[in-house]
Protein backbone atom coordinates (compact mmCIF):
# COMPACT_ATOMS: atom_id res chain seq x y z
CA UNK A 1 0.00 0.00 0.00
CA UNK A 2 2.55 2.42 0.94
CA UNK A 3 4.54 1.47 -2.34
CA UNK A 4 1.84 1.83 -4.55
CA UNK A 5 0.00 5.35 -2.82
CA UNK A 6 3.74 6.91 -2.91
CA UNK A 7 4.52 6.24 -6.45
CA UNK A 8 0.78 7.58 -7.28
CA UNK A 9 1.31 10.89 -5.24
CA UNK A 10 4.88 11.19 -6.62
CA UNK A 11 4.11 10.08 -10.08
CA UNK A 12 3.20 13.42 -11.62
CA UNK A 13 7.07 14.42 -11.03
CA UNK A 14 9.38 12.81 -13.95
CA UNK A 15 11.20 13.96 -16.86
CA UNK A 16 10.59 18.12 -18.10
CA UNK A 17 11.05 16.78 -21.87
CA UNK A 18 9.55 13.96 -23.61
CA UNK A 19 12.38 11.36 -24.10
CA UNK A 20 12.75 9.13 -27.44
CA UNK A 21 11.00 5.85 -27.15
CA UNK A 22 13.33 2.73 -26.55
CA UNK A 23 12.37 -0.34 -28.21
CA UNK A 24 13.37 -3.82 -27.37
CA UNK A 25 15.53 -3.48 -30.54
CA UNK A 26 17.57 -1.02 -29.25
CA UNK A 27 18.03 -2.73 -26.05
CA UNK A 28 18.95 -6.25 -27.61
CA UNK A 29 21.77 -4.34 -29.74
CA UNK A 30 22.78 -2.25 -26.28
CA UNK A 31 22.98 -5.51 -24.45
CA UNK A 32 25.46 -7.40 -27.44
CA UNK A 33 27.42 -5.00 -27.11
CA UNK A 34 27.67 -4.60 -23.63
CA UNK A 35 28.53 -8.47 -22.76
CA UNK A 36 30.90 -8.39 -25.97
CA UNK A 37 32.74 -5.46 -24.08
CA UNK A 38 34.62 -7.94 -21.59
CA UNK A 39 34.70 -7.77 -17.63
CA UNK A 40 35.19 -4.80 -15.05
CA UNK A 41 37.13 -1.63 -17.25
CA UNK A 42 40.50 -1.19 -15.80
CA UNK A 43 41.74 1.90 -13.78
CA UNK A 44 44.35 4.50 -15.14
CA UNK A 45 47.28 5.81 -12.97
CA UNK A 46 47.03 9.84 -13.16
CA UNK A 47 48.40 12.30 -10.94
CA UNK A 48 46.10 14.64 -8.91
CA UNK A 49 47.79 17.58 -11.49
CA UNK A 50 46.53 15.41 -14.51
CA UNK A 51 42.68 14.81 -12.46
CA UNK A 52 42.30 18.68 -11.62
CA UNK A 53 43.65 19.73 -15.42
CA UNK A 54 41.25 17.12 -16.84
CA UNK A 55 38.24 18.41 -14.99
CA UNK A 56 39.08 22.40 -15.54
CA UNK A 57 39.55 21.64 -19.15
CA UNK A 58 36.61 19.17 -19.83
CA UNK A 59 34.29 22.08 -17.91
CA UNK A 60 36.24 24.64 -19.92
CA UNK A 61 34.76 23.41 -22.89
CA UNK A 62 31.37 23.08 -22.04
CA UNK A 63 30.31 25.66 -19.94
CA UNK A 64 28.75 28.44 -22.32
CA UNK A 65 26.63 25.77 -23.92
CA UNK A 66 25.50 24.00 -20.51
CA UNK A 67 24.60 27.68 -19.33
CA UNK A 68 23.07 28.48 -22.30
CA UNK A 69 20.90 25.24 -22.23
CA UNK A 70 19.99 26.35 -18.56
CA UNK A 71 18.64 29.21 -19.61
CA UNK A 72 16.68 28.28 -22.36
CA UNK A 73 14.75 25.25 -20.01
CA UNK A 74 14.28 28.63 -17.06
CA UNK A 75 13.28 26.15 -14.13
CA UNK A 76 16.62 25.07 -12.44
CA UNK A 77 19.59 26.15 -10.77
CA UNK A 78 21.67 27.73 -13.40
CA UNK A 79 24.65 28.89 -10.83
CA UNK A 80 27.07 25.71 -10.20
CA UNK A 81 29.45 25.38 -7.66
CA UNK A 82 32.16 22.99 -8.57
CA UNK A 83 34.02 20.20 -6.11
CA UNK A 84 36.52 17.84 -7.30
CA UNK A 85 36.63 14.82 -4.58
CA UNK A 86 39.23 12.64 -3.66
CA UNK A 87 36.83 9.80 -3.95
CA UNK A 88 38.26 6.79 -6.27
CA UNK A 89 35.01 5.45 -6.91
CA UNK A 90 33.41 6.03 -10.83
CA UNK A 91 30.84 8.63 -9.05
CA UNK A 92 29.42 11.74 -9.03
CA UNK A 93 25.85 13.93 -8.18
CA UNK A 94 24.59 17.18 -7.81
CA UNK A 95 22.75 18.29 -5.14
CA UNK A 96 21.16 21.57 -3.68
CA UNK A 97 22.42 24.90 -4.30
CA UNK A 98 23.63 23.94 -7.49
CA UNK A 99 26.16 21.57 -5.92
CA UNK A 100 28.13 19.17 -8.22
CA UNK A 101 30.49 17.11 -7.08
CA UNK A 102 33.21 14.79 -9.62
CA UNK A 103 34.89 11.71 -8.08
CA UNK A 104 38.89 11.31 -8.78
CA UNK A 105 37.84 7.89 -9.83
CA UNK A 106 36.12 9.53 -13.18
CA UNK A 107 39.11 10.33 -14.41
CA UNK A 108 41.16 7.27 -13.46
CA UNK A 109 38.17 5.20 -15.37
CA UNK A 110 38.01 7.62 -18.26
CA UNK A 111 39.43 7.31 -21.20
CA UNK A 112 39.63 10.51 -22.47
CA UNK A 113 38.45 14.25 -21.41
CA UNK A 114 35.24 13.52 -23.72
CA UNK A 115 34.38 11.10 -21.27
CA UNK A 116 35.00 13.57 -18.03
CA UNK A 117 32.80 15.97 -19.84
CA UNK A 118 30.14 13.57 -20.78
CA UNK A 119 29.90 13.44 -16.69
CA UNK A 120 30.22 16.87 -15.84
CA UNK A 121 26.96 17.88 -18.45
CA UNK A 122 25.27 14.87 -16.56
CA UNK A 123 25.23 16.47 -13.75
CA UNK A 124 24.48 19.80 -14.81
CA UNK A 125 21.63 18.33 -16.52
CA UNK A 126 20.08 17.50 -13.44
CA UNK A 127 20.57 21.00 -11.94
CA UNK A 128 19.29 22.69 -15.05
CA UNK A 129 15.79 20.48 -14.87
CA UNK A 130 15.87 21.04 -10.86
CA UNK A 131 15.55 16.99 -10.60
CA UNK A 132 17.78 18.03 -6.94
CA UNK A 133 15.05 20.01 -5.80
CA UNK A 134 12.27 17.38 -7.18
CA UNK A 135 13.62 14.54 -5.23
CA UNK A 136 13.29 15.81 -1.97
CA UNK A 137 9.33 16.73 -2.27
CA UNK A 138 8.76 13.20 -3.15
CA UNK A 139 10.78 11.72 -0.87
CA UNK A 140 8.58 13.98 1.22
CA UNK A 141 5.26 13.06 0.08
CA UNK A 142 6.39 9.34 -0.39
CA UNK A 143 7.16 9.45 3.77
CA UNK A 144 3.59 11.16 4.65
CA UNK A 145 1.52 8.90 1.98
CA UNK A 146 3.29 5.48 3.77
CA UNK A 147 2.77 6.57 7.05
CA UNK A 148 -0.87 7.14 6.86
CA UNK A 149 -1.35 4.30 5.03
CA UNK A 150 0.47 2.09 6.52
CA UNK A 151 -0.50 3.74 10.03
CA UNK A 152 -4.15 3.35 9.04
CA UNK A 153 -3.50 -0.55 8.35
CA UNK A 154 -1.85 -0.94 11.73
CA UNK A 155 -4.91 0.67 13.38
CA UNK A 156 -7.30 -1.83 11.96
CA UNK A 157 -5.38 -4.45 12.73
CA UNK A 158 -4.66 -3.72 16.28
CA UNK A 159 -8.09 -2.23 16.77
CA UNK A 160 -9.73 -2.80 20.34
CA UNK A 161 -6.25 -4.09 21.72
CA UNK A 162 -3.90 -3.42 24.65
CA UNK A 163 -0.97 -1.76 22.69
CA UNK A 164 -3.30 -0.77 19.29
CA UNK A 165 -1.83 2.68 19.97
CA UNK A 166 2.10 1.59 19.37
CA UNK A 167 1.15 -0.98 16.67
CA UNK A 168 -0.37 1.76 15.06
CA UNK A 169 2.34 4.15 15.88
CA UNK A 170 4.93 2.01 14.61
CA UNK A 171 3.37 1.06 11.63
CA UNK A 172 3.04 4.89 10.46
CA UNK A 173 6.72 5.01 11.58
CA UNK A 174 7.62 1.64 9.11
CA UNK A 175 5.36 3.47 6.54
CA UNK A 176 6.96 6.89 6.43
CA UNK A 177 10.41 5.22 5.97
CA UNK A 178 9.28 3.15 3.20
CA UNK A 179 7.00 5.66 1.52
CA UNK A 180 10.18 8.17 1.70
CA UNK A 181 12.49 5.75 0.14
CA UNK A 182 9.96 4.94 -3.06
CA UNK A 183 9.31 8.69 -3.51
CA UNK A 184 12.69 9.63 -3.54
CA UNK A 185 13.33 6.76 -6.37
CA UNK A 186 10.23 7.77 -7.74
CA UNK A 187 10.57 8.53 -12.09
CA UNK A 188 14.50 8.79 -10.76
CA UNK A 189 15.42 6.45 -13.61
CA UNK A 190 13.61 9.16 -15.94
CA UNK A 191 15.36 11.68 -14.62
CA UNK A 192 18.49 10.51 -15.48
CA UNK A 193 17.45 9.32 -19.02
CA UNK A 194 16.96 13.07 -19.03
CA UNK A 195 20.12 13.96 -17.58
CA UNK A 196 21.76 12.05 -20.26
CA UNK A 197 19.62 13.59 -22.79
CA UNK A 198 20.70 17.09 -21.75
CA UNK A 199 24.37 15.80 -21.33
CA UNK A 200 24.27 14.79 -25.18
CA UNK A 201 22.65 17.99 -26.08
CA UNK A 202 25.36 20.64 -24.38
CA UNK A 203 28.28 18.31 -25.59
CA UNK A 204 26.63 18.50 -29.05
CA UNK A 205 26.32 22.35 -29.04
CA UNK A 206 29.94 22.44 -27.54
CA UNK A 207 31.62 20.65 -30.39
CA UNK A 208 32.63 17.33 -28.03
CA UNK A 209 32.74 13.80 -30.49
CA UNK A 210 29.35 12.27 -28.81
CA UNK A 211 30.90 9.04 -29.83
CA UNK A 212 33.76 9.56 -27.74
CA UNK A 213 31.90 10.70 -24.74
CA UNK A 214 29.85 8.08 -25.19
CA UNK A 215 31.84 5.25 -24.19
CA UNK A 216 31.97 5.89 -20.85
CA UNK A 217 28.43 4.57 -20.49
CA UNK A 218 30.22 1.31 -21.93
CA UNK A 219 32.59 1.70 -18.76
CA UNK A 220 29.75 1.78 -16.29
CA UNK A 221 27.98 -0.50 -17.50
CA UNK A 222 30.88 -2.83 -17.59
CA UNK A 223 31.77 -1.88 -14.22
CA UNK A 224 28.11 -2.85 -12.86
CA UNK A 225 27.26 -5.72 -14.51
CA UNK A 226 23.68 -5.06 -14.29
CA UNK A 227 21.64 -6.32 -17.29
CA UNK A 228 18.22 -5.27 -16.15
CA UNK A 229 16.78 -2.36 -14.45
CA UNK A 230 14.64 -3.32 -11.65
CA UNK A 231 11.55 -1.13 -10.47
CA UNK A 232 13.50 -0.05 -7.09
CA UNK A 233 16.67 1.04 -9.40
CA UNK A 234 17.74 4.72 -8.77
CA UNK A 235 19.94 4.49 -12.40
CA UNK A 236 18.87 2.39 -15.38
CA UNK A 237 20.95 -0.67 -15.87
CA UNK A 238 24.08 -0.62 -18.52
CA UNK A 239 22.32 -1.63 -21.93
CA UNK A 240 19.17 0.73 -20.72
CA UNK A 241 20.85 3.99 -20.48
CA UNK A 242 23.16 2.93 -23.70
CA UNK A 243 20.35 2.60 -25.37
CA UNK A 244 18.52 6.15 -24.56
CA UNK A 245 21.75 7.89 -25.23
CA UNK A 246 22.07 6.41 -29.02
CA UNK A 247 18.20 7.50 -29.21
CA UNK A 248 19.20 10.67 -27.74
CA UNK A 249 22.26 11.33 -29.72
CA UNK A 250 20.29 10.13 -32.77
CA UNK A 251 16.90 12.82 -32.37
CA UNK A 252 19.77 15.54 -31.21
CA UNK A 253 21.70 15.29 -34.34
CA UNK A 254 18.23 15.34 -36.37
CA UNK A 255 17.60 18.50 -34.98
CA UNK A 256 20.51 20.40 -34.88
CA UNK A 257 20.92 20.64 -30.90
CA UNK A 258 17.67 21.49 -29.85
CA UNK A 259 15.90 21.37 -26.83
CA UNK A 260 12.53 18.62 -27.04
CA UNK A 261 9.81 19.17 -26.47
CA UNK A 262 7.93 19.64 -22.91
CA UNK A 263 6.70 16.95 -21.41
CA UNK A 264 2.58 17.26 -21.02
Amino acid sequence: MALTGACLLCGCSGAVHRLPQINDGNLNVAQTEVQGAGGPPPRRAVTDEEVVETMRSALHRIRPPADQVCREMNIGVCEWKFRWSRDRSMNAGAGPSGLILVNRGIVEYAANEEEVALVIAHEIGHQAANHVATGQRNKAIGAAVGAILLGALGAAASYGSYDGASVTRAAANAGSDIGGAIGGLSYSKEQEREADYLAAVILYRSGVDLDKARGFLLTMARASGRKETGMLDSHPAGPERIAGWDRAVEEIRMSNGRLPQRAS
